[in-house]
């Protein structure tokens, strides 16, 4: 009877960890690019996973790297300059890296573009992290003159505009 109690107890912890190993871990990153009229300016937030932002960084640039490090920043510019594109009535923007903020497991990095009068179409190409895991999914969130558009880009399709 003892032997039945352990075979049931073992089939159970080997369920357990069997069930756990099947889940699938997802992979999103979420930015919102919002208008300041006051200020003339897009404001941009990207949010993104520590530990998968950290682990493309080191891949790509310095394998030591730590989002927590100040010198992180340099290399944090230089990847959204690659991967986040901002159009604004056809004209390629060049953004500027305010900073970053740690909380828990995100990452918050916060750009601006200034000296931007008008906005009659914006495009957005988003391909942060698609080099690193090909589920990768990006949210988008454009609020510009109180008119909002969501955008959900995959490696496939990694651009939308919004005409105002």
């Amino acid at each position: 009877m003892r032997v039945f109690k352990l075979s049931i107890a073992g089939l159970i912890v080997l369920i357990s960890l069997t069930s756990f190993m099947s889940l699938h871990k997802y992979y999103v990153s979420v930015t919102d690019i919002e208008y300041a009229k006051e200020t003339k300016s897009l404001q941009i937030i990207s949010r993104l996973f520590v530990d998968d932002f950290e682990e493309v960084l080191k891949e790509r640039y310095v394998d030591t790297l730590s989002l927590g490090d100040y010198s992180a920043d340099f290399y944090i510019e230089k990847y959204f300059v690659k991967k986040l594109q901002v159009t604004v009535n056809k004209e390629l923007q060049q953004f500027k890296f305010i900073g970053k903020e740690i909380d828990g497991d995100m990452v918050h990095c916060y750009f601006e573009i200034e000296s931007i009068s008008k906005i009659e179409t914006i495009k957005v190409t988003n391909k942060l992290l698609f080099d690193t895991y090909k589920s990768q999914q990006n949210i988008t969130h454009l609020k510009i003159n109180g008119k909002k558009k969501s955008f959900l880009f995959i490696k496939d399709k990694s651009s939308g505009l919004l005409k105002l």
